[in-house]
């Protein structure tokens, strides 16, 4: 069943109406005809939807790209010891998943939404709508709407709504320490960096970190407003021309010999040490506990800088 909308009244009980409320994209892009009140075999589609599951403290009994999320992500890792290695997310072994017999499958649009029939015929399938189109919910109202629809269709609702309040409480302490740093407005970019090339990928302001970073209240020096791309490139230059830039890079990479270069000290940042790391290698999409842990990892390395 094609599905416009997600009734606001519904998100309204769930915390999360204000989220969504007037934006274009819904939050269900399709459905199976009937889906069984609070399903037990959930297969999880992509490492977004795994999260979320084992948010609610469901053990999901598949998952695909199941060896990428625990390595990434790993997040309720300890509920993943039995499920079954779907293949990949793109890909995912249809066979597999029919041989498991859920009475439920989850997933996403961008990756599933052409796999909504062979899926529907193999068990009930529910795919979110997960986009990147500018004007609607960002990547952090994304992942709260997703876990409070499921926390509801799961009967686990006091679950999905602490997680939420614990996202929620971790974003407002990282805004208080961008207040009381005096960053309000000022440059703050989110890089990973390519450190054999000396580039960096900016990421666009609807995925998890750079929604992360929009609703913290600094500036975006190289904003990314696209329904098609993910990232784009910023080379040595422009980095070198933002005066009183302040990076974080993703990914731990802290011991890389590049930030021990000749060409990296010599930057303006790097001389003032407005530069430092989140261990997350994860900023696409992402759940409330993500939306918590990333959080957390921003606060702490802004106040670093500070001192």
């Amino acid at each position: 069943m094609l599905i416009s909308r997600f009734a606001c009244w519904v998100l309204l009980a769930s915390l999360s109406c204000s989220a969504w409320a007037g934006a274009d994209a819904a939050l269900v892009a399709r459905q199976s005809a009937a889906i069984a009140a609070q399903p037990q075999r959930i297969v999880s589609l992509d490492e977004l939807t795994t999260e979320l599951l084992v948010s609610l403290g469901i053990e999901p009994v598949g998952v695909a790209n199941l060896a990428n999320y625990r390595r990434y992500i790993g997040i309720g890792d300890e509920l993943l010891e039995h499920s079954v290695a779907l293949g990949s997310a793109q890909q995912p072994d249809l066979e597999a998943i029919a041989r498991l017999k859920p009475d439920l499958v989850v997933g996403v649009a961008y990756l599933h939404l052409q796999l909504f029939e062979r899926l529907d015929g193999l068990a009930p399938t529910l795919i979110y709508q997960v986009s990147l189109a500018a004007g609607g919910p960002d990547g952090v109202a994304i992942g709260e709407a997703m876990l409070l629809h499921l926390g509801q269709l799961t009967g686990r609702q006091a679950q999905a709504r602490q997680a939420v309040e614990e996202a929620r409480a971790a974003l407002a302490a990282a805004q208080r320490t961008v207040r009381e740093g005096g960053l309000a407005g000022e440059p703050v970019a989110v890089l990973y960096p390519l450190v054999q090339q000396g580039t960096f990928i900016a990421l666009n302001q609807q995925t998890l970190i750079g929604s992360l970073m929009a609703r913290l209240g600094v500036h975006s020096p190289w904003p990314l407003h696209s329904a098609h791309s993910l990232h784009r490139r910023i080379d040595m230059r422009a980095l070198a021309g933002e005066e009183r830039l302040r990076v974080l890079f993703i990914g731990g990479q802290v011991e890389a010999p590049f930030f021990d270069s000749r060409l990296w000290r010599a930057l303006p940042l790097a001389r003032r040490q407005h530069y430092g790391f989140l261990a997350t290698p994860y900023w696409t999409f992402g759940g409330p506990r993500s939306t918590a842990i990333i959080a957390a990892q921003i606060g702490d390395a802004l106040q670093a800088m500070n001192r």
